[in-house]
């Protein structure tokens, strides 16, 4: 198992996963780092755009980068609502 690290990363912050999770290769930390990114944008209603997770070992080097996907919203009425695959008709 290798241990890797998934800092969140924008142009203006830089947020730091001191901890890390182990993980047997490289495919299995890029999915977690896609389900970190889905879970995010579903719970928080933050704009993630720009941002990425940016994937260590441990040597501290860059082994993966992960885009948050790029949204857009809409107005509808007095609410401002996020296009989804779900909400697209």
């Amino acid at each position: 198992m290798k241990r890797f690290f998934f800092n969140l990363a924008s142009k203006d912050a830089n947020i730091c996963d001191t901890k890390g999770r182990e993980f047997s290769d490289l495919a299995a930390a890029h999915r977690h780092a896609m389900l970190l990114i889905h879970r995010m944008t579903l719970l928080d209603d933050m704009d993630w755009q720009g941002w990425s997770v940016n994937v260590t070992n441990e040597s501290n080097r860059s082994v993966l980068n992960v885009l948050f996907p790029q949204t857009t919203h809409f107005q509808d009425g007095n609410k401002t609502k996020r296009m989804s695959r779900d909400n697209i008709a």
